[in-house]
């Protein structure tokens, strides 16, 4: 594990080569357990509040067509985007999830985002949800994503804050060792906060909102004083740190 020491950017090598990468994400990555304890639909229902509020900042940008949900599994985020009355497609490279997704009614391309290069018409909008850590090269993927989008069209990144966020800390602090499994090796990317400003602004990108806490991640779980604690927790280590669990980013492109 490498880590860069002026903005905090891990990442793994080396890294599996295309052939292996592809392989992580078949039929097994979505019917097993999540690291979380979740399966992979228990994972997505639990975040449909967040599915929605993205889809409705959306909205208030203007889009009603023409959004790219990249890396788009089994299809949520569309469902969300579509009740809110935007148009959108999606690029997925498990053939198993694209396969799920398409059966929801949108249309996905199986493969990666250099598939879809050049774009006959840009995209308008482009949602990129948990996607950016798992890619072998960050700086080719947002030269990638700057191609197929518009002039000022928004952009919704979201990465998992790790290693240094407030739930990491808590852990070590406690002795405990998460154990390894396959998606251990699923991430080759480990973001901060400053790491992903640096990424887009040298990729043309206007950062409009950043946060390292959504509430609406454990909206649907039982309240509990836990579970206030913990919320708590991150609220604070957000304001105070940045240090929440996600990293969350509207941007839009500029140049």
């Amino acid at each position: 594990m490498m880590r860069c020491a002026g903005c905090g950017l891990r990442w793994m090598t080396p890294y599996p080569n295309p052939e292996d990468y592809q392989t992580l994400y078949d039929n097994d990555y979505y019917e097993a357990l999540q690291e979380g304890g979740l399966s992979y639909p228990e994972e997505k229902q639990e975040l449909l509040p967040c599915y929605s509020r993205i889809a409705n900042r959306f909205s208030a940008f203007g889009v009603t067509k023409g959004l790219l949900d990249v890396g788009c599994g089994t299809g949520e985020f569309l469902v969300a985007a579509k009740a809110n009355g935007i148009q959108g497609n999606g690029v997925e490279p498990s053939a198993y999830a694209a396969e799920k997704a398409a059966e929801k009614g949108f249309h996905i391309v199986n493969g990666v985002l250099a598939d879809l290069l050049p774009v006959s018409e840009p995209y308008s909008a482009v949602h990129c949800s948990h996607v950016l850590e798992h890619v072998p090269d960050a700086d080719r993927f947002m030269d990638e994503l700057k191609s197929v989008m518009a002039l000022g069209a928004p952009l919704y990144i979201e990465v998992p804050r790790q290693f240094d966020g407030v739930l990491d800390v808590m852990h070590r602090i406690r002795g405990y060792r998460r154990g390894y499994s396959d998606y251990s090796i699923h991430h080759h990317y480990f973001f901060t906060p400053k790491a992903i400003k640096i990424l887009l602004g040298a990729h043309g990108f206007e950062i409009l909102s950043m946060t390292t806490y959504l509430p609406c991640r454990r909206a649907m779980r039982k309240r509990s004083v836990r579970m206030f604690a913990l919320q708590s927790a991150l609220w604070l280590a957000d304001r105070l740190a940045g240090r929440g669990d996600v990293i969350s980013v509207w941007a839009r492109r500029r140049a």
